[in-house]
């Protein structure tokens, strides 16, 4: 699949696994879009008011719903897979709201703030219960989320102190992964690898999680800050998906 949008600033970006569209939040035109996988599939616009600054996009396809941050209202909304139903979920103690992943099988919501003040990770439930702070210690830039789904845990790649971790989402059990990471900006964990976007290398790498190693980078011809990075599937199996990057 090639979508082309000349003058697309695609930040958020997710796959639906049920009906193979991918999803993607515009910085450019300030909507949010989706477009089937199917070759010469045309995109279809979903919401194109009230955004600013749209980034992180996560897809929950067992409830059908879809969230978002927007790093200039500092609000964390949510919809149906076809934009109806809009509610905003948060529009308080948010200063610089990234990234966000929903994990459906928990019905939880995380989401990074890289706060240069008070940096954290939050989580709570998909319709916006139980708000917490995850971890808000030792974090300084915490761009890239995702989760583990092996090991139940979150993790995230922090551009302030070069570091992929992981922690359950109780707090407990906090391990650092790499320590070396140059400017991660958007993650995935597939089969025992994370791979994240990299704004030094303007590339995609990967890491093994029980090595900490490096073990592959995907670095485009055409170089340029790569931004959200996906996985994809032809069915939908927990944490057995590829992945794909856009940019």
């Amino acid at each position: 699949m090639f979508v082309y949008m000349q003058g697309s600033i695609v930040v958020g970006i997710a796959y639906d696994c049920k009906e193979n569209k991918v999803y993607w939040t515009d910085l450019s035109a300030r909507t949010i879009n989706r477009a089937s996988m199917a070759s010469g599939a045309e995109p279809e616009t979903l919401i194109n008011t009230n955004l600013v600054s749209p980034e992180g996009l996560a897809l929950d396809a067992k409830r059908r719903l879809m969230f978002w941050v927007d790093s200039n209202t500092d609000v964390i909304e949510s919809a149906s897979l076809d934009g109806s139903r809009r509610r905003t979920l948060f529009d308080s103690d948010l200063v610089n709201p990234r990234a966000i992943v929903v994990v459906s099988s928990t019905g939880s919501l995380y989401w990074t703030d890289w706060n240069r003040e008070a940096p954290k990770i939050e989580t709570s439930t998909v319709d916006g219960q139980g708000r917490r702070v995850v971890v808000s210690d030792g974090v300084g830039l915490p761009n890239a989320l995702t989760y583990d789904l092996s090991s139940g845990q979150i993790c995230w790649g922090d551009a302030g102190t070069k570091r992929l971790e992981c922690i359950s989402p109780n707090g407990s059990g906090r391990r650092v992964i790499n320590s070396d990471l140059n400017y991660p900006f958007s993650m995935v964990y597939h089969s025992n690898h994370f791979y994240f976007s990299d704004w030094r290398r303007d590339g995609v790498i990967a890491v093994d999680k029980v090595s900490s190693k490096f073990t592959d980078e995907y670095l485009p011809e055409q170089r340029s800050h790569l931004y959200g990075i996906t996985i994809a599937t032809t069915h939908c199996l927990p944490g057995e998906m590829g992945w794909r990057v856009f940019k």
